[in-house]
């Protein structure tokens, strides 16, 4: 009965996400992006380029968000939801 509890213990620790820690300056750039990009309306890319088999390729994007959210709206709950996370480590 001790080896299955231990075991199941081993199971259960290996099997639980670990987060990446970062920076508070790494963690403010992060949630900065993250707010640009959710306070963003249209977005959009381009791709070329060329392969020896199949010839030239091209590629065109457009990303329309219906329901931008405020920069400082997302930008405070991914700070809050790291600092909560524990993620946020001081002097790295």
């Amino acid at each position: 009965m001790k080896h299955i509890l231990a075991f199941s213990i081993l199971v259960i620790a290996a099997c639980t996400p670990t987060l990446d820690t970062m920076s508070r300056g790494e963690a403010i750039s992060m949630c900065q992006a993250q707010a640009d990009e959710a306070a963003q309306v249209v977005s959009g890319s381009a791709t070329a380029g060329v392969n020896s088999i199949s010839g030239p390729s091209f590629g065109l994007g457009i990303n329309i968000n219906l329901t931008p959210k405020p920069r400082a709206q997302t930008y405070e709950a991914c700070m809050s939801e790291l600092v909560a996370n524990g993620q946020i480590v001081e002097n790295m």
